[in-house]
């Protein structure tokens, strides 16, 4: 019987309670960082540089990249060209802004004018060529862009099954082409 006082005493114990030390917090000044809100595309304008990934079948190719987005003397419309590899190969367009914000156009300067939607400072456009669906992001960021090409042969397409009533077709990507470039001028 000895037993039980050292056990209540143990739960006693145990179960008494002490009172936190005191903590002093100090808070440092609440700073609060203003962030200039970047608005597309004159925050952008500039020269990009860096390398594309071309990714097929085939394996992976690594060409050189420039990415020019310059004004102009029309305040709608910006130079906007692509050079690839050391020949740097040119590909001279104009985009253009639209009424709305969130649509852009753009001038292939060949009689080929591309629908271009914006959203959060980033470009998206789907468009056929020759048999190919071809879907383009290009997101812009302060200091760089990243670039990215998806191509899917159309004629590939895939009817993956059926959901609520609607038939599913996959198109394969055969290409993806990647890019970070960094901005050389501001």
């Amino acid at each position: 019987m000895k037993k039980w006082p050292v056990i209540a005493l143990l739960l006693v114990l145990v179960n008494c309670k002490t009172t936190p030390k005191e903590h002093t917090i100090i808070l440092a000044p609440h700073v609060e960082e203003i962030k200039k809100e970047l608005i597309f595309p004159d925050d952008f304008l500039g020269i990009y540089k860096g390398d594309l990934m071309n990714t097929t079948s085939n394996g992976i190719e690594i060409i050189p990249m420039e990415f020019h987005l310059l004004p102009t003397t029309d305040h709608l419309k910006y130079d906007y060209k692509i050079y690839y590899g050391a020949e740097r190969s040119e590909r001279a367009y104009t985009l253009i802004q639209t009424e709305n914000p969130n649509i852009y156009e753009l001038d292939e300067n060949n009689g080929i004018l591309l629908p271009v939607a914006y959203s959060k400072n980033t470009l998206f456009s789907t468009y056929e060529v020759a048999g190919n669906l071809l879907q383009n992001s290009e997101v812009f960021y302060q200091d760089r862009m990243d670039f990215m090409i998806t191509m899917s042969v159309l004629k590939n397409k895939e009817k993956t099954g059926e959901a609520a009533g609607y038939e599913v077709v996959s198109y394969p990507i055969s290409v993806v082409q990647q890019a970070s470039l960094y901005k050389l001028t501001p």
